[in-house]
C-alpha cells in the first residue's frame, strides 16, 4: 500500500511559497534598497496578503537571509564539492569560480543591497556568518584536506586557504561593484585569471611552476 503523500505536498507548497516570496523580495530590495522597502510591498509584488509572508518568514531580516542562502547556493555547496572531487584540483577551482562569480554577478544589484545591510547590521552579519559562511567554509575545508592528502594541492593551512579564496572572489567582486571597468567589462575572464593565480600559490611542484 502506497504511503500518504500529505508530508511531502505539504513540503512542496511550503518550498513554492517561500521562493514566490523571495523572488518578490528580491526585486524589491535591489530596485529600493533594503531599509526603504516594506513586507507590504514584498507582498504586492509576490500578488499575496501580507500576512502571509509571515506565515514563512519570521522578519525582513528573514527574507534577506533567504535571499543570501539562493545568492550563495547553500544548498548545492556540498553536492558541488564532493562532484568536484572527481575533477582535478585546477578544473574543478575554474568551473566553480566562473559558475559562483557568473551567478553573483548577474545578481550584483541584489548582492550590493546584501553586502551594504550586512556592513550596518549587527545581527544580520552574525546570523549569516554562523548559518552561511560557517558551513560552507568547513565544506570547503573538507575538501581542500582531501586533495592535500591526495597530493593535488600543498601542504597549507585550510581554514585561512579557504577563506584567502572567498576574500579574493569577494573583492574581485566588489571591484566591479564599486565600478572598475576592468571587471565590468570583462567579468566572463575574471574566474580563469582567478583560478590561474590561486592555482599558482597551489602547486604541488617545486617553486609553484605548472608542469
Amino acid at each position: 500500500m502506497p504511503e500518504p503523500r500529505g508530508d511531502g505536498v505539504r513540503d512542496l507548497v511550503v518550498r513554492a511559497r517561500r521562493e514566490q516570496i523571495v523572488e518578490a523580495a528580491t526585486r524589491v530590495f535591489a530596485e529600493k534598497g533594503f531599509r526603504r522597502a516594506t513586507t507590504r510591498e514584498v507582498a504586492r509584488t509576490a500578488g499575496i496578503s501580507e500576512g502571509t509572508i509571515y506565515n514563512y518568514f519570521e522578519d525582513k531580516d528573514a527574507i534577506l537571509m533567504a535571499i543570501l542562502d539562493r545568492l550563495n547556493e547553500t544548498e548545492r555547496r556540498a553536492e558541488d564539492f564532493e562532484e568536484g572531487m572527481s575533477t582535478d584540483f585546477r578544473g574543478f577551482l575554474e568551473e566553480y569560480l566562473r559558475r559562483r562569480m557568473s551567478s553573483i554577478w548577474e545578481s550584483r544589484e541584489v548582492f550590493r543591497v546584501v553586502l551594504s545591510e550586512m556592513l550596518v547590521n549587527a545581527e544580520l552579519r552574525e546570523r549569516y556568518l554562523r548559518q552561511v559562511v560557517e558551513p560552507a567554509m568547513r565544506i570547503a575545508e573538507e575538501n581542500f584536506r582531501s586533495r592535500m592528502e591526495q597530493g593535488e594541492v600543498r601542504q597549507t593551512d585550510a581554514p585561512l586557504a579557504m577563506r584567502s579564496v572567498a576574500g579574493a572572489v569577494l573583492g574581485v567582486l566588489v571591484l566591479g561593484l564599486l565600478g572598475d571597468e576592468e571587471i565590468g567589462s570583462r567579468s566572463d575572464e575574471v574566474p580563469d585569471v582567478l583560478a590561474g593565480l590561486l592555482i599558482h600559490g597551489f602547486d604541488v611542484t617545486e617553486g609553484g611552476r605548472n608542469e
